[in-house]
């Protein structure tokens, strides 16, 4: 089992590709200050940690970030930034908010777990570049979450297409932390279901040509030998499949349901549906406290481009640490990122 940071010639690529991306795109602009903190982050003094994450006094700001999921270098998540103090979730990049909830709709009072991937999609008519899973609810009890897409062309400004998988609505959890992945031109979505009888993991394969008939095509369930799989991200590249989601069962404490493990396999995929639920998961790597130095991590994902491909071995993590009251705990949620 393999795991560890890369070496720096990796690593300083990643850092000119990631500089380059950001600065063209005007997502994020990076100057030489910028620069040489990343730097500085990416490759430290022997007694430094070797860890990247952002420097925020835990619970100061009241503010959380987790869910991250990144695409050819900029980084979406979940986050209360635009309302400090309230548990209102957004779906954000660089601080700005790109999407959020829509009164009396089905996601009226939560937007998270975006997934992203580019591709050609049309919706009403005319076309767009990128295309977004997120999930979306209605409810305060953490039940009956749904799945959604957006689209853009521009990564900042979204449009709401509507629901593609439908909550069962049984008092259980619903569907939702999606992960998209645009292979050959072929759409898969990939997301965790709760229900009566399980926690599990499906993925679709789906015709997203026109997004106002999004056509199901099949479906599969994603097993693993280890373990039950939910909240994961998938990646591809070179005829192999990455996954990375929760370790289970979750250790007792006051952040007793979220993960203290990130878990990352592998697995031979052909890049059909069909193989879906006979893959041969690998386990590659695990993080937990000693390589994030947090109690918990949790919603991890893959350094991705556009088409899901897996673009570094880059992983995100979202960590939390149990510092006093719910509220407290829960401002404590950032994201990090780890080699593996």
């Amino acid at each position: 089992m393999r795991k560890g940071l890369f070496n720096k010639k990796n690593l300083f690529i990643f850092l000119v590709v990631f500089v380059v991306v950001v600065s063209v795109t005007g997502i994020v602009t990076v100057d030489k200050y910028q620069y040489e903190y990343i730097y500085d982050k990416l490759f430290p003094k022997e007694e430094e940690s070797p860890i990247y994450e952002e420097e925020v006094p835990l619970a100061g700001e009241q503010v959380y970030k987790y869910c991250p999921t990144c695409i050819d270098g900029a980084v979406f998540y979940c986050s209360n930034e635009a309302t400090p103090g309230k548990v209102m979730d957004g779906i954000c990049c660089n601080g700005q908010r790109v999407l959020a909830t829509t009164k009396g709709d089905w996601d009226s009072v939560q937007v998270c777990d975006p997934s992203i991937i580019s591709g050609d999609f049309s919706f009403n008519g005319s076309a767009y570049t990128y295309l977004m899973a997120y999930l979306g609810c209605a409810t305060y009890d953490c039940t009956a979450n749904e799945i959604g897409f957006a689209v853009s062309n521009d990564l900042v400004n979204w449009v709401k297409t509507g629901r593609v998988i439908w909550a069962t609505r049984d008092g259980f959890w619903g569907v939702g932390q999606p992960s998209l992945l645009n292979y050959n031109g072929n759409i898969f979505l990939f997301y965790t279901s709760g229900s009566a009888s399980q926690t599990t993991t499906y993925v679709e394969q789906l015709d997203c040509s026109d997004l106002n008939n999004v056509v199901h095509l099949g479906k599969k369930q994603i097993t693993c030998r280890y373990d039950f799989i939910s909240n994961a991200d998938f990646a591809y590249l070179d005829g192999m499949i990455y996954m990375t989601c929760d370790t289970h069962p979750f250790p007792d404490g006051p952040l007793n349901f979220i993960s203290a493990v990130q878990s990352v396999y592998s697995a031979v995929w052909d890049g059909s549906l069909e193989s879906m639920d006979r893959l041969n998961w690998q386990m590659i790597a695990r993080v937990g406290a000693e390589t994030t130095g947090h109690e918990r991590n949790h919603n991890g994902c893959f350094a991705r481009d556009g088409s899901g491909r897996l673009l570094y071995r880059i992983l995100f993590v979202s960590t939390a640490d149990p510092i006093g009251s719910w509220s407290d705990n829960l401002y404590t949620y950032r994201f990090t990122t780890v080699g593996f």
